[in-house]
C-alpha cells in the first residue's frame, strides 16, 4: 500500500539535504575540478530523482488529463536517474583515486555500456512494450520483470567502485582512505528495500545520506589533496613512502619537475595568475600520467610523478607526453603565459630511502633547469 505522506516526507528530506549540500560545497571551495563537477551532478540528479518519484506517486491511479503520459515520462526519468547515479559514482571514484583524465575517459567508454543499455530499454519501454513497467488504462503503475535490469546495473556499478578502491590499494596508489563503503552501503540498502517493498520509498533519501557521508569524509581526507592543482600533496607523498618502507614494493620510478620561469608569471602577471598556472599544470598532468602513475604537487611550482612497476621506456614516454601536452596548451589556450618544465627522473634503488630518492630526482631536475637557462641566455 502506498503511503503518500511517507513518500512526501522521505523525498522532501532528500531534496532539502541535496540543496543544503550544494550550497555548502559552493561556499567551501575555490577551485572546481572535474570530480567536483561529477559529484555536484550526482547531487542534482538525486534531487531530480526524488522530485520525479514524488510526482509519479502523486499522479499514480489519478484520473487526470494527461496523467498517464506524465506517469510514463516521470517513471522513465526515475529509471534513467537511478542508473545515472551509479555511473557517475564510478567516474567520481576513478578520478578521486587516480587523478588521471586520460584513464577516466578510457574507462568511461566501457563503464557507460550498462547505462546505455538501460537508456535503450527505457526508450523501448515508452512504446508500450511493457519491458520495464507499464501504466494501465486506469493510470496505475505496474512494475514488470524487465525492471530488474536497472537493479542489476546498479549492483554492477557499486561492485566496480569497490573493486577500484581495493585494486588501487594493491597497486599502492590509494592508501585505503577513500570512503567507498560509506556510499555503497546505504545505497544498496535503499535499492533492496525499494525492490522488495514497492510503495516504501527509501532509495533517494538514502543516496542523499550516502552523498553527505562521502562529503563529510572528504573534508577530512582533503588533507591529502592539493586544492589548487587537484593533485595529491606532499603529505600523501609521505604516506606513499611509509607504505613502500613497510611492504615489499614493486619497482618505482620518479619524475620531478619545476615550472620554468614561474617567478616571472607571479612577478609580471600577479599571484592569482600564478595560481591559475598551477591549476592548468594540474590539468595537464591529469591528461599525461599513465594508469600506473600518480601526480603530486610537492612544493610551490615543483611537481612529482611516481610510476609503479614500469620500465625506463614508460618513464620516457610519460615525460614526452607531458611535454607534448604542454606544447598543445601553449598553442591552443588563450593565456597570458606559456608553460614549460624542467624534468629529472630516477629509479628507487634497493638502498634508497625517501630522502635519497627525492634528492637524486632533484639533482637531475636541476641539471635540466641549468640547461634551460643556458639555452635561454644564448638565445638573447
Amino acid at each position: 500500500m502506498i503511503n503518500i505522506e511517507e513518500i512526501l516526507v522521505a523525498n522532501g528530506i532528500a531534496i532539502l539535504m541535496m540543496c543544503f549540500l550544494l550550497i555548502c560545497r559552493r561556499k567551501n571551495r575555490e577551485i572546481l575540478h572535474m570530480e567536483d563537477k561529477i559529484y555536484d551532478t550526482m547531487v542534482i540528479v538525486n534531487l531530480l530523482g526524488a522530485l520525479s518519484e514524488t510526482i509519479t506517486f502523486m499522479v499514480d491511479g489519478k484520473d487526470l488529463i494527461g496523467g498517464r503520459q506524465i506517469n510514463y515520462i516521470f517513471n522513465s526519468l526515475c529509471f534513467i536517474e537511478t542508473v545515472s547515479i551509479g555511473l557517475m559514482w564510478c567516474l567520481y571514484v576513478e578520478l578521486r583515486i587516480y587523478r588521471n583524465y586520460k584513464r577516466a575517459l578510457r574507462r568511461a567508454r566501457i563503464v557507460m555500456i550498462p547505462w546505455i543499455v538501460e537508456v535503450i530499454a527505457v526508450i523501448y519501454n515508452l512504446f508500450g512494450t511493457g519491458l520495464l513497467f507499464k501504466i494501465s488504462e486506469n493510470n496505475v503503475y505496474q512494475r514488470q520483470a524487465g525492471s530488474i535490469i536497472g537493479y542489476i546495473t546498479l549492483m554492477i556499478y557499486f561492485a566496480y567502485s569497490v573493486y577500484l578502491v581495493y585494486y588501487s590499494k594493491k597497486q599502492g596508489i590509494n592508501l585505503e582512505f577513500f570512503p567507498v563503503l560509506f556510499f555503497v552501503g546505504p545505497c544498496i540498502a535503499g535499492v533492496l528495500i525499494q525492490f522488495f517493498c514497492y510503495g516504501i520509498t527509501t532509495s533517494w533519501v538514502l543516496v542523499a545520506v550516502a552523498l553527505t557521508f562521502v562529503q563529510m569524509q572528504s573534508y577530512a581526507k582533503n588533507l591529502y589533496m592539493d586544492e589548487l592543482s587537484g593533485l595529491y600533496n606532499r603529505r600523501y607523498l609521505n604516506l606513499v613512502f611509509a607504505e613502500i618502507k613497510n611492504t615489499n614494493r614493486r619497482p618505482l620510478h620518479g619524475i620531478m619537475m619545476d615550472i620554468n620561469d614561474f617567478k616571472c608569471i607571479n612577478d609580471n602577471l600577479g599571484h592569482s595568475m600564478g595560481d591559475h598556472a598551477i591549476c592548468m599544470m594540474g590539468d595537464i598532468l591529469f591528461k599525461s600520467v599513465p594508469d600506473e602513475g600518480m601526480a603530486i604537487r610537492y612544493a610551490g611550482d615543483e611537481l612529482i610523478v611516481l610510476l609503479s612497476d614500469v620500465d625506463d621506456k614508460c618513464v620516457l614516454s610519460t615525460m614526452n607526453e607531458i611535454n607534448n601536452n604542454l606544447d598543445k596548451f601553449n598553442k591552443c589556450e588563450d593565456e597570458p603565459f606559456t608553460l614549460s618544465v624542467s624534468m629529472g627522473c630516477t629509479e628507487f634503488g634497493e638502498d634508497d630511502n625517501a630522502e635519497s630518492f627525492l634528492m637524486r630526482m632533484d639533482e637531475k631536475m636541476y641539471e635540466e633547469k641549468h640547461k634551460y637557462h643556458s639555452i635561454k641566455q644564448s638565445n638573447r
